[in-house]
């Protein structure tokens, strides 16, 4: 089984290529910044998945080896914290080019290489399928889009003999989820809008992430995802009860509630 997994060298990434590559799948880990993989049958490629010159690079290199791909992972993505009011457009730009273009142009460029029984697997979020939070929003639309891409894609394939998986991760110990305290912060630092507001933001964050989880519990899932025989079209994993909950609430009791607390 050969795999090419985007976003290989970050938290999750690693943490999966390295958990089927002990399997005995060949992985081809995709990644904008190199890193050491001790497995043999682990080959790094250099891949920018905001350059569609890149990922031209990646899919003439392997179709040149006559390489078949069994699947491909979509792991690689960023976060960011800011309001939709004063973000930057280079900063909105990048979180929407790496997180939800990046992914559809990877695919309409490698598809040539996934074999007629291949799968795709689309990592969105937690959040993705929830009611966005203040700040978070930016950063919640664009894996929403990502999920709903999916689930196109999903019926297109459907069509052609080949699946399409989502994983939605909750909250896991990597560097993105460690971010979004750091990234919570920042926005204190800059805003001019939101400042009182942003202060007690920061406390419902680090209240609502809760204990974030080892990364080797989702590579399983992914695993799961890619060999067996019926899959989930939907995997969730770690799921926020609190965010839940307040996504079960009418809409306007969210924004009053939400209010409430960062008032």
């Amino acid at each position: 089984m050969q795999v090419l997994i985007t976003g290989a060298s970050g938290g999750i990434g690693y943490a999966v290529t390295e958990f089927l590559a002990e399997k005995g799948v060949f992985v081809y880990a995709c990644d904008l910044h190199p890193r050491d993989f001790p497995q043999k049958n682990v080959r790094f490629l250099p891949l920018d998945i905001c350059d569609s010159a890149s990922i031209g690079q990646a899919y003439a290199l392997l179709h040149g080896e006559g390489v078949t791909l069994d699947a491909i992972v979509h792991i690689a993505g960023v976060f960011e914290i800011d309001s939709f009011i004063e973000i930057e457009e280079s900063l909105l730009k990048r979180l929407f080019d790496v997180n939800l273009m990046g992914v559809i142009n990877a695919n309409r460029v490698l598809y040539p290489l996934l074999s007629k029984t291949g799968r795709i697997v689309i990592t969105t979020s937690d959040v993705a399928p929830l009611d966005p939070m203040p700040f978070n929003g930016i950063y919640n639309v664009s894996k929403t889009a990502l999920d709903a891409y999916a689930q196109a894609l999903r019926q297109e394939l459907n069509l052609l003999g080949q699946r399409v998986i989502t994983v939605r991760p909750g909250a896991f110990d990597t560097a993105l989820s460690k971010g979004s305290l750091t990234k919570t912060q920042e926005l204190q630092q800059k805003t001019e809008l939101y400042r009182k507001q942003s202060a007690k933001f920061y406390r419902l964050v680090k209240g609502f992430m809760g204990k974030p989880a080892s990364p080797t519990r989702l590579a399983h899932t992914y695993y799961r995802a890619i060999t067996a025989k019926n899959p989930r079209l939907i995997y969730k994993k770690h799921p926020n009860l609190y965010l839940r909950l307040l996504n079960a609430l009418p809409k306007r009791w969210q924004c009053a509630i939400i209010k409430a607390i960062l008032h």
